[in-house]
Order: C-alpha cells, then sequence, then structure tokens
C-alpha cells in the first residue's frame, strides 16, 4: 500500500507547482513586410515609395492581450553626410524614438516604419520594447538598390 501512497504523493507535489507565466512575447521580428509575413533581412534597399518597399516590426504575444502593453522603439541611424566644418561637430548617429499601445485584445502589433529623404546608408539598430524588456535589438544595413545593381555591371555581372 505504500506504493499508491508514494504515486498519490508525487502527483499532488506536481499538482502545486506553480505554474510558470508565459511570456508577455512570443516572437518578434523585424524587416521588411510581405505578403502578410516579415522577411528579416539583414539588408534592407533603400526606397521612399512605401507601396515598393515596406518595412517595420512584428509583435506576436502569446496570447490576445488582457491589458493595454506599451511598446517602444529607438531606430538609430547615421548621421547625413558633413560637408561644412559646424556640420562636423554634430553627432555621427542620429537616434528616433517611438511609442504606442497594443490594446486589448490584440494578438500581434505592427508598426510599420519609413525612409525619409536625405536619410543616410549604411548600418541601422532597432531595439524595440514591449513593456520595459526588450524583444528586438539588432543592427542591418541600408543600401542603395541601383547603385549596388551598376556595381555588378561593372564586375560582369558576378
Amino acid at each position: 500500500m505504500k506504493r499508491p501512497s508514494l504515486a498519490l504523493l508525487l502527483f499532488a507535489l506536481v499538482a502545486c507547482q506553480p505554474n510558470k507565466p508565459r511570456p508577455l512575447v512570443s516572437r518578434a521580428e523585424f524587416g521588411v513586410f510581405f505578403g502578410g509575413q516579415v522577411q528579416e533581412r539583414a539588408e534592407i534597399p533603400f526606397q521612399l515609395d512605401r507601396s515598393k518597399l515596406s518595412f517595420g516590426f512584428r509583435i506576436e504575444f502569446s496570447e490576445p492581450l488582457v491589458r493595454e502593453v506599451k511598446l517602444a522603439w529607438e531606430l538609430e541611424r547615421p548621421a547625413p553626410g558633413k560637408t561644412s566644418a559646424v556640420q562636423r561637430q554634430a553627432p555621427a548617429r542620429i537616434v528616433q524614438l517611438g511609442e504606442s499601445k497594443a490594446r486589448v485584445g490584440l494578438p500581434s502589433f505592427d508598426q510599420p516604419l519609413a525612409f525619409q529623404p536625405g536619410d543616410a546608408l549604411g548600418t541601422w539598430k532597432i531595439k524595440v520594447s514591449a513593456d520595459d524588456q526588450v524583444v528586438i535589438d539588432r543592427s542591418f544595413v541600408v543600401y542603395d538598390a541601383a547603385l549596388r545593381a551598376r556595381a555588378r555591371e561593372a564586375e560582369g555581372g558576378l
């Protein structure tokens, strides 16, 4: 009779274990929006026309939200080219801050971002937080697709 009692005791101990809370975010992606998906890319071509290219991030929650969630992001990019002595003293990087709230009931949140005229090419960085928890923190390269295509042609199409 000790075996059934031991099994019952083990079952009771397992049942009394506190459930780990599910994480708020199940998936966080940054990249190009395409066909309802987010294509994560290390390089994104500079394109002002949003109908040709849309990029940003998507946060998928573990379950539909039962409360509002604060989302914040930092988009760090190179400063535009510097030509004068005054401009050379300006910071080499620019940080754009954004904030929003994901509403109750949402299973996910999309935040499109956009290039602006005069944005510099080079290495950019995106950092996204959900309720002050960092969910995306990575670099990516913004490049000129036409310039790259011409360079490939000059190299013999490689």
